[in-house]
């Protein structure tokens, strides 16, 4: 039996979940290789639906590298027209974030789409974007539903660089966006069937109501649609999914999300092991620095990446983590907290391995896939998608929650799963098993945080509201009594961007953060990107 044994459930229905359902099958998948290997298998098994909730969206997106490059297969847009050509009842739905410009460097924009000026989407190829997010928010939920019989869900969007082996090899020649290569990029969904992926189709099609004011016809399906090369971790087990939304007057917001990860920080007994790109929600922070101080509480390991992506979130989101990390560390009086980044050599300069990845394991009890990032903004203000289940005393539960826990870790280690398994049954706990295991190669090592001025933590919290940004007051700040009109939508979803990169300009360029932080004194990645931008003077 598992160490809870038959206690009472976590999930509550209405509180840290949506919905406790059903699943037939429930599978874990990790790292982009095997995510869009087991998208086309799911794929072509589809008759009548195919929903695809995204973050971000790419038509380029490569989706086999078995294929030759003028192969329908090949590319994410042009299998999906194949598809819809080949299936004459198959309907495709396509939900994509509608991004402020500050994203539109790296993303498929819009207007390219619109107005036919690259992929062309098939007549039954339904490709919306999603701009109903209060100012200041995002949609942010990656969900994939084939016939409202399997779901996926969890950090992987089907876009481009996201796709990359387990190996995360420097020399991975086919890990490149067009000619130009990108970093190592691990992250992980969750798949499901039965109940729980028909609640999951419901999200996906009250999203697509949201955005579009139209309904997606629901039509009872029959069969499987299992790939039968995805293998099941477990089979007959209740699944909670929860979600985060912003508040929309009339409704309020909900924040199953967060409360989630206080109940299972609540309940844990011997370790919290997480992944999750980001990591600097106050209230998650609150909960984990509670459990430090409690003497004998659990271990607590957090997996994160090295480095932010470019200079703006370094210095707003890489700026909360290290204020975080410290307040931890300093709660930690019996050494049973460690942060760790996956590292390697021979990555290019200025790049680590990305990890995207949004999960956490407890106890061999609960574990939970999803798109939510442990920052403020997944609690409140941006649309996520998570799903959970626990073993309630069944030991092949508790078994694939290890499993999946000693996979991740033998992947960032460079050694395989049963290692992990027995370094951490011989040191009974998982940092020694790291420090045991730690090597010059492939590894998982300290991550170092500097201490930063109240002015840059002040400035950082910008970026990472717990609440919606109210638009008409922020611009009420700068009217001056004078007679205030409602701003058009475009200009209230770029406004805080907007706000927030003008306000990191002009204190880095009028003000001696920049000395005082020691970017004058030694050259870095930040420094050559504001020189070629013209704003290192």
């Amino acid at each position: 039996m598992s160490e809870a044994g038959a206690a009472e459930s976590i999930f509550v229905e209405g509180r840290n979940c949506g919905r406790v359902a059903h699943a037939d099958r429930v599978a874990f998948v990790v790292d982009g290789e095997d995510y869009f290997n087991m998208f086309v298998q799911a794929a072509e098994l589809a008759t009548h639906s195919i929903f695809v909730i995204a973050w971000d969206f790419n038509s380029s997106c490569r989706l086999d590298y078995c294929c030759e490059d003028d192969s329908p297969r090949a590319r994410l847009g042009s299998y999906l027209n194949d598809l819809a050509r080949r299936r004459r009842d198959l309907h495709i739905y396509v939900l994509d974030w509608d991004f402020p410009m500050i994203y539109a460097t790296d993303r498929e924009a819009p207007a390219s789409v619109r107005w036919g000026w690259g992929w062309k989407p098939h007549r039954r190829v339904h490709l919306e974007f999603d701009n109903t997010h209060p100012p200041g928010g995002s949609h942010h939920q990656k969900i994939v539903v084939i016939d409202d019989a399997i779901a996926f869900c969890g950090g992987v969007d089907l876009t481009c660089q996201r796709w990359d082996t387990p190996d995360h090899s420097p020399e991975e020649p086919r890990r490149v966006t067009g000619d130009r290569p990108y970093p190592p990029f691990h992250d992980m969904m969750i798949a499901v069937d039965g109940e729980a992926a028909r609640v999951l189709a419901t999200i996906a099609r009250e999203r697509w109501h949201t955005s579009t004011k139209k309904w997606a016809p629901q039509l009872p399906v029959h069969g499987n649609r299992w790939p039968e090369e995805l293998e099941p971790a477990v089979f007959d087990v209740p699944v909670a999914i929860a979600v985060t939304a912003p508040e929309s007057p009339p409704h309020n917001g909900t924040h199953e999300v967060e409360n989630l990860y206080l109940d299972m920080i609540a309940r844990a007994k011997r370790y919290i092991y997480i992944e999750n790109q980001y990591f600097t929600s106050h209230s998650i922070g609150a909960a984990l620095e509670q459990r430090l101080r409690e003497p004998g509480g659990p271990e607590i390991v957090v997996v994160t990446r090295l480095l932010s992506h470019g200079w703006l979130e370094e210095y707003t989101m890489g700026v909360l983590r290290s204020k975080l990390i410290q307040r931890l560390q300093a709660a930690d009086h019996e050494g049973r907290f460690s942060v760790l980044y996956p590292a390697m050599p021979g990555l290019a300069e200025g790049t680590c391995i990305d990890l995207h990845s949004k999960m956490m394991a407890v106890d061999d009890e609960w574990l939970r896939i999803g798109s939510a990032n442990i920052n403020n903004r997944s609690m409140g203000v941006d649309t996520e998608c998570d799903v959970a289940i626990e073993a309630a005393g069944r030991d092949d539960v508790a078994k694939a929650i290890r499993d999946l826990r000693n996979k991740l870790l033998g992947e960032h280690l460079g050694v395989t799963p049963e290692e992990v398994a027995r370094q951490i049954d011989l040191t009974g706990n998982i940092r020694s098993a790291v420090e045991a295991l730690r090597s010059s190669h492939r590894t998982l090592a300290p991550l170092e945080v500097e201490p930063y001025s109240e002015v840059t933590l002040s400035l950082a919290e910008m970026a990472d509201p717990e609440q919606a940004v109210g638009i008409d007051k922020l611009l009420a700040m700068f009217s001056f009594g004078a007679e205030f009109h409602h701003p058009p939508r475009a200009v209230r979803q770029a406004m805080p961007y907007l706000v927030l990169a003008g306000a990191i300009f002009l204190l880095w360029q009028f003000t001696p953060i920049p000395e005082m932080l020691g970017l004058r004194r030694k050259p870095s990645a930040t420094q050559r990107l504001l020189r070629r931008w013209g704003l290192d003077r």
